[in-house]
């Protein structure tokens, strides 16, 4: 006899039966079951080799097989095999599975007036439907969901029970007669049923604004013509920040949008993502998405979506997250305080509110920039990795926990600056993932800055649990993120983005950095060159200030003649002279160019992460251009111990080479003030800082880049013109990746 245990996303995925009949067909004896530790066991009378092989070549559609364990047991006696109740040892390695787009076999059931689930708009089986968003604990059992409020009618108990049915042990299925249900509410009148979604539809088609729950939290929902969505900006505080839009189909798709062969196929896998797709007409949805060249789109993913758009004139809807900036999506009725005009709701309760994931292909490669709903909560391996939990940094948050190896980032989370999300947001899902994993962490790790919630957080959980405490430096933790992905030791890394605090106080934001833990070496060797943040924080808001920064440093400063008529009120070019020599100094990437898009007259304000920066993008032309970067060699405090800060912290000095950029910036503000377009001045830029940072990696082996720049479009596809780079592919670039690179540093640490 054997006993095989497999760990993966094995349960609610319909991984038993499959085993059952695998089993079946080969005439094994022996059973299959859950175990409490969110692995499958199977014993097996013979066969194994064969039985394994199988196993993992026909297993489930969305299931992952990640290891598969065998050990020969004394011989039992079966009569046949059969599915055992979940049960077993606690602890160790246990998540429940990701959400799931439905599937085409319930699709099709759903519009089949003869199906008893016709038009339901919680249909769903084993291979599709809420998963994560609906668990509360493990084993991944019926009574261990939500839906543990709904019993089953008789006839999905029939199915719920026939081993051969394709319904069998499917945690999430119900039915009109016993499941969950919407309800409208509108001008305090309660719609109930199929009403409620008709009526929906209806009431988006006329330009209502509409708050409806979804598999994850609240959405808000509205058409896309501009007079209505300018509404929505008003009341969500958000002016000028891109929302999404949910398409009919794919056909509509590609009428308004450049979309690829890879591009389509994630849109219409079980994820279904928001993806950043290029526009055809630059003007087309300004509202949606003002002065951008490119929309995220999503495709239906829930029943209730493709009941929607059977009553939908419209083949565009707007379906951005129902929250206030900076706040988590609602999964409660405190969505009422948005004061829209109505409410679709159902009356399963959202146990993890988990958003819609964000991806964009940039140079042929699929970049994550919000891994969320479809992604979590699957397994990254980190062999070798001690247990641990990391908490990322302050925006685009999410946490990582590693258990036996293994590694699972939460959901996002967002800006944990922001009460709410820290407290609701980040504290819950703190809780629940370590204690779904059954988390006895060895050490916990944190950003380096300071003032962070989260780093606060950090250090009061550390002395609670008595374990070690470590502060990982920002763009450290951003290149060990895509170290890790690979299982690299050794990289050189281009680290791109807005801000993270650096070993010497200063904000850092475009380093070139080198990491060899094998001989624990890890050194800044390059970086750009620093300019002041006038005024601190403001600077990040107001990109002039940056401008004004890099224009000084240049001696340049008669250049800003007529831009006084971009100054606030109260503000000046004198007043920047007095506090220059006073505010903090950067190297960020990310403020050069928000200066470029000051410089351009393109941006003068932030009203959202990454605002200048995605505009600028949208205006740029490439053309062949020869530039010529500058680089100088310094001597600087660069040599550090570890990427990350304890008692053996040390620094000395050592060569860098920086990237000049003031003078170039200069240059190109004379070039635009003679006439130059802003198209070819904004790629000449991009080439310049492309270049450069290639120039200062060019004779190294292995180099990695990430950080949030590495989002756009053109900055890795032109450095790859000279140097091979890896960027990361199954975490986030931007801060969303940061606990997992943080996580990384349990793979060398030696703990007693």
């Amino acid at each position: 006899m054997y006993r095989i245990t497999v760990r993966g996303i094995v349960q609610g995925v319909g991984f038993r039966p499959f085993v059952y009949r695998l089993a079946k067909s080969m005439n094994l004896k022996g059973y299959v079951k859950n175990t409490g530790t969110g692995c499958v066991e199977i014993v097996i009378d013979r066969c194994v080799d064969e039985f394994v092989r199988r196993l993992k070549e026909e297993k489930p559609p969305i299931s992952e097989i990640h290891d598969v364990e065998i050990e020969e047991i004394p011989e039992l006696r079966y009569k046949d095999f059969k599915i055992e109740k979940s049960g077993g040892k606690k602890g160790g390695l246990s998540l429940p599975p990701p959400d799931v787009a439905i599937c085409r076999f319930c699709l099709k059931e759903l519009f089949d007036p003869s199906n008893r689930r016709y038009l339901y708009y919680f249909i769903s089986c084993t291979d599709c439907g809420p998963r994560f968003s609906v668990a509360m604990k493990l084993p991944y059992d019926r009574e261990n969901t939500t839906f543990n409020e709904f019993p089953l009618c008789d006839d999905c108990k029939e199915e719920y029970w026939n081993v051969l049915d394709r319904r069998y042990y499917a945690q999430s299925i119900a039915c009109s007669k016993c499941g969950p249900h919407y309800e409208l509410i509108c001008d305090d009148v309660k719609i109930e049923g199929i009403d409620a979604v008709i009526k929906t539809a209806k009431l988006i088609d006329r330009g209502k604004m509409v708050a409806i729950k979804g598999i994850g939290g609240y959405h808000i929902a509205c058409n896309t013509e501009d007079d209505v969505v300018f509404k929505l900006r008003e009341k969500l505080g958000r002016p000028q920040q891109p929302f999404a839009i949910m398409a009919r189909n794919m056909n509509v798709v590609k009428e308004v949008a450049y979309v690829n062969e890879r591009e389509e196929e994630e849109m219409e896998s079980y994820i279904r993502p928001i993806t950043i797709l290029k526009k055809k007409d630059p003007d087309n949805f300004f509202a949606v998405a003002p002065y951008l060249n490119t929309i995220g789109v999503m495709l239906p993913y829930s029943p209730l979506h493709y009941i929607l758009f059977q009553h939908l004139e419209s083949d565009f809807i707007v379906m951005t997250s129902a929250n206030k900036p900076g706040e988590p999506m609602f999964i409660y009725d405190g969505v009422f305080s948005l004061k829209l005009d109505a409410y679709l709701r159902h009356n399963l309760k959202i146990h993890n509110r988990v958003d819609d994931s964000v991806i964009k292909f940039v140079g042929g490669r699929r970049l994550i920039i919000r891994r969320s709903r479809g992604f979590v909560p699957k397994v990254i391996e980190l062999d070798g990795c001690l247990d641990c939990l990391t908490v990322g940094a302050e925006l685009y948050n999410s946490i990582t926990v590693v258990k036996d190896g293994k590694a699972i980032l939460s959901q996002y989370i967002g800006n944990t600056s922001n009460f709410k999300t820290y407290n609701e947001f980040f504290k819950r899902a703190v809780e629940f993932f370590t204690n779904f994993v059954d988390l006895k962490p060895k050490f916990i790790a944190c950003d380096l800055h300071p003032l962070y919630n989260t780093t606060n957080f950090a250090e009061k959980i550390s002395k609670r649990l008595g374990v070690p405490l470590y502060k990982v430096q920002h763009h450290f933790a951003h290149a060990m993120s895509v170290m890790a992905e690979r299982g690299l030791d050794k990289a050189v890394a281009i680290t791109v983005d807005g801000v993270g605090y650096g070993f010497d106080g200063t904000i850092w934001g475009g380093e070139v950095l080198l990491l060899d833990f094998e001989n624990e070496v890890f050194r800044r060797i390059g970086r750009l060159e620093s300019f002041r943040l006038v005024g601190g924080d403001l600077a990040t808001e107001y990109p002039l200030r940056v401008l004004f920064s890099l224009l000084h440093n240049a001696n340049r400063l008669e250049l800003l003649e007529g831009y006084e008529r971009y100054l606030r009120k109260g503000e000046s070019f004198e007043i920047f002279e007095r506090i220059h020599d006073r505010s903090v100094a950067s190297t960020s990437m990310g403020r050069v160019l928000d200066a470029v898009s000051a410089m351009l007259e393109i941006c003068f304000e932030r009203t959202y992460e990454g605002e200048p920066a995605m505009k600028l993008e949208s205006i740029v032309e490439p053309f062949e251009c020869d530039v010529k970067p500058k680089i100088e060699v310094t001597y600087e405090p660069s040599v550090y111990s570890k990427p990350y800060l304890d008692e053996d912290f040390d620094v000395r000095k050592g060569e860098v080479k920086v990237l000049k950029i003031s003078n170039f910036i200069a240059d190109c503000m004379e070039d635009y003030l003679s006439g130059e377009s802003k198209g070819k001045i904004a790629f000449k830029v991009l080439r310049y800082l492309a270049e450069g940072f290639s120039k200062i990696v060019k004779d190294y082996d292995c180099v990695v880049a990430s950080g949030g720049v590495c989002f756009n479009s053109y900055f890795i596809p032109l450095i790859e013109k000279n140097v091979s780079v890896h960027v990361n592919e199954k975490v986030a670039c931007g801060d969303n990746g940061i606990s997992f690179g943080q996580a990384y540093i349990g793979k060398y640490l030696k703990l007693e």
